[in-house]
């Protein structure tokens, strides 16, 4: 199976660090190879690259609300044409992807996240997804209130991130 991962953090000394690191191993866990991208770092690939992944997952911080430019960025190149312009669905870039991961985190709680509407989430799940495989899944995996946590807190979400991957990833195998 084929597995994308699109990460988005400029800085590689970042907790999104952790949090790649181990949704990689979760994905190799799974029976997959992740081929990695680091947006933020200038890696972006075009949408004839993502075409035949099976599992595309997106691993970012959640700023302001929502997705970081340059991941939204990537979707607006890549996948707008689908979104916005009406080009035909069975053409789109991400028409194999059965499982669509997001693995995040936020400094502020979940009840801000949802009075906010969760711009990032209903993004990828009400504009990505239905271009995605019939049947395909979103998974929403995010910690909240990243900066008052306790090192446990932050070392627990990193294990249920690595066990979800690896459940996601071989149920997308199927």
């Amino acid at each position: 199976m084929r597995a994308v991962v699109l990460q988005c953090h400029p800085l590689r000394s970042s907790y999104n660090e952790a949090m790649l690191e181990r949704t990689c191993r979760g994905i190799e866990a799974g029976g997959a190879t992740p081929e990695v991208h680091r947006l933020a770092e200038g890696d972006d690939p075009d949408g004839d690259e993502i075409v035949g992944a099976e599992l595309l997952v997106f691993v970012h911080p959640t700023w302001w609300g929502g997705l970081p430019a340059p991941l939204l960025g990537w979707v607006q190149r890549h996948i707008g044409p689908w979104i916005d312009a009406g080009a035909p669905s069975h053409t789109s870039p991400v028409r194999t992807v059965r499982g669509l991961v997001s693995v995040t985190s936020h400094g502020s709680s979940h009840l801000i996240n949802r009075v906010q509407g969760e711009g990032g989430r209903q993004l990828l799940r009400r504009s990505v997804l239905p271009l995605c495989a019939s049947g395909a899944r979103h998974h929403w995996i995010a910690l909240y209130k990243l900066d008052r946590l306790e090192p446990a807190d932050l070392e627990a979400f990193l294990d249920r991130v690595e066990r979800e991957t690896r459940l996601t990833t071989s149920r997308s195998a199927a």
